[in-house]
């Protein structure tokens, strides 16, 4: 193996049908990169889940709720078991739900949702997510941030040169 070099932190966007990767793919993958990350001594990881799952069930919308019940039972059982080995794994994690993904280019508009989720661009999603793991004082560390691009409150990264410390 080869030195990879610094790693400020690790994003696991982990998916698939389950028919495909099997009924654990999602917690199987993220231990062992849960253990790489020890072994390296990388610290920070942003986990993509879903809302719906852990203690947001109630923040998806009703149909969404009918297929995490049916059609999505199995995938629901390994995300939650994939936020479980995650909470345990002692690193600074936050582990990021999003509402229902678009395809859409990006807004710039990343809400913390308390209430039921909306969508939310691949984009958004993949800069907050980038957030979590290169800023010093991301707010989400240890916690679990259901995201959207409709209502909620606006996360808003400070984007000033004292930000970026270029200003004492």
């Amino acid at each position: 193996t080869s030195d990879v070099g610094e790693i400020d932190g690790v994003i696991v966007a982990l998916g698939g049908k389950t028919s495909d990767v099997g009924d654990t793919m999602l917690t199987t993958g993220t231990s062992n990169v849960i253990e790489a990350m020890k072994a390296k001594g990388v610290k920070r990881l942003a986990v993509i889940t879903s809302i719906g799952t852990g203690d947001s069930e109630n923040q998806a919308p009703f149909f969404f709720k009918v297929l995490m019940y049916t059609a999505m039972k199995k995938i629901f059982v390994d995300k939650n078991n994939q936020e479980k080995v995650v909470q345990a794994s002692g690193l600074d994690y936050c582990i990021v739900r999003p509402g229902g993904l678009t395809v859409d280019p990006p807004t710039g508009i990343i809400n913390v949702i308390d209430g039921e989720s909306g969508s939310i661009a691949r984009a958004d999603v993949a800069e907050f997510c980038l957030d979590a793991i290169t800023m010093e004082d991301f707010p989400y560390i240890g916690k679990t941030p259901c995201i959207s691009s409709v209502g909620g409150t606006s996360w808003v990264k400070d984007r000033s040169a004292k930000a970026r410390g270029e200003e004492a």
